[in-house]
């Protein structure tokens, strides 16, 4: 929440999608790539070290927080917020207070609302493409070990797409970026139910790598751009609160299409729908954003 609101306090309005993308970009390549490779070399070949798998996987955690602590302290100590609501006593009955005045004055947002609605749907796409691949691979028979290497690749060639996705927003547009996203993730989809044989998994892997990260950096640096500065902590408040519920619905599809037609692939197609249903709310959210 507030890593994301700090968006606002350390860039311009016209940098701020390649910001966002460099974010996720090094987001990828260090906190989820370097610390993982690290935890994967422990558990494979540590008990040639006398490291059980258990104690490697208790040490992969260890690994993850020191990681935290240790590039925590650069934003810690250089960081400085421009945007802020004043301190003063009572902060969390004012706080409260804000949140509901800005639902009572929702017209005024209504912009907002809608993309968070637009977001709700495609983020819950990606976050289930993301959570579901390992088990979708599994029913079609692609081994453990490839999974494994197919998601190290993923977070590897997230780094310079997400990157790329900046360069081309500044070019077209954050809007039309998203657009792209959303329309590749459906042909994803479609792809997948047709998946049969392993090298289609890793090029489904590859495709899901080239929009992966740049869907998450400018969704926040779109929603970054309609915001009231003084107000953005609150509204990523509402951002990430969309985020968390849209992990939900997504997997709850792929199990109820799965259970129905007693398929996997039939389960992966339907998060099709969370694109289609995304894409269309993005559209009607980019007319309220003109109107507004």
């Amino acid at each position: 929440l507030f890593y994301d609101s700090f968006i606002i306090d350390v860039t311009t309005p016209e940098r701020t999608h390649m910001v966002s993308s460099y974010g996720y970009g090094f987001g990828y390549i260090g906190g989820s790539t370097i610390p993982f490779v690290a935890a994967i070399v422990l558990v494979m070949f540590g008990e040639n070290f006398g490291v059980s798998k258990d104690l490697a996987a208790r040490i992969s955690f260890v690994i993850a927080a020191c990681w935290w602590l240790v590039f925590s302290i650069p934003f810690l100590r250089d960081v400085r917020q421009k945007y802020s609501v004043p301190r003063e006593r009572g902060m969390i009955a004012k706080s409260l207070r804000n949140i509901i005045e800005t639902f009572v004055n929702i017209k005024k947002y209504k912009a907002v609302f809608v993309f968070l609605l637009a977001y709700f749907f495609y983020i819950d796409g990606v976050n289930t493409v993301i959570h579901m691949a390992t088990i979708y691979g599994a029913s079609v028979g692609i081994d453990e070990t490839q999974m494994i290497i197919a998601l190290l690749v993923i977070q590897i060639l997230a780094f310079p797409f997400a990157l790329l996705f900046g360069r081309l927003s500044k070019k077209f547009g954050g809007a039309a970026m998203l657009k792209t996203g959303i329309v590749v993730y459906i042909g994803i989809c479609v792809f997948a139910y047709f998946m049969t044989q392993s090298w289609q998994f890793w090029l489904i892997a590859v495709l899901v790598s080239t929009c992966q990260g740049g869907m998450q950096a400018i969704s926040r640096s779109y929603f970054a751009g309609m915001l009231p500065k003084e107000k953005s902590n609150e509204f990523f408040g509402f951002y990430d609160i969309f985020g968390k519920f849209a992990a939900i619905m997504g997997p709850a599809l792929y199990g109820f299409f799965t259970q129905i037609f007693g398929e996997t692939r039939y389960g992966v197609l339907s998060i099709a729908l969370l694109f289609v249903a995304g894409g269309a709310v993005f559209l009607f959210s980019e007319r309220k954003k003109q109107d507004s």
